[in-house]
């Protein structure tokens, strides 16, 4: 009977998709929790968004001319 069986043997074909490939982020220690997390640049590109994964309290670092070259922040 047809669906009796259940094959986990291959891998699920998904389609291609291009979200979350190579999207850019910076590493953020949250002081206020004591976490660090990535945060991702936003859809416009002229910011890195994103909030503390358990205050909920919101960072916005700027993309701009003149800026940094680093890659790991700390927001109090």
């Amino acid at each position: 009977m047809a669906g009796e069986n259940l094959d986990f043997s291959s891998a699920p074909q998904l389609p291609p998709s291009s979200k979350g490939v190579n999207r850019r982020y910076i590493g953020v220690h949250f002081a206020c929790c004591d976490v660090y997390t990535r945060i991702y640049v936003n859809a416009n590109e002229t910011a890195y968004e994103g909030r503390c994964p358990k205050c909920c309290r919101p960072v916005r670092i700027s993309i701009g001319p003149g800026g940094t070259s680093s890659r790991f922040f700390k927001a109090y």
